[in-house]
């Protein structure tokens, strides 16, 4: 089952969906999709962590 995640960077807002599969987080956004590891950490932190970075990453468009 997908779950929703939203994280502000600046003043744009970014949204995702992430679900488990096994222990991995499977995240997916307009800029793809990743795959990590969760552990013991709670998915929905896993997951917004993942975002503000891959968020950061993408180079802004002029």
């Amino acid at each position: 089952m997908w779950q929703t995640v939203e994280i502000s960077v600046g003043p744009a807002k970014h949204r995702g969906r992430y679900r488990l599969e096994g222990r991995r987080l499977v995240l997916e956004w307009r800029g793809g999709r990743c795959e990590d590891w969760c552990g013991s950490l709670r998915p929905d932190v896993v997951a917004s962590m993942r975002l503000k970075q891959l968020v950061r990453q993408v180079p802004l468009a002029a």
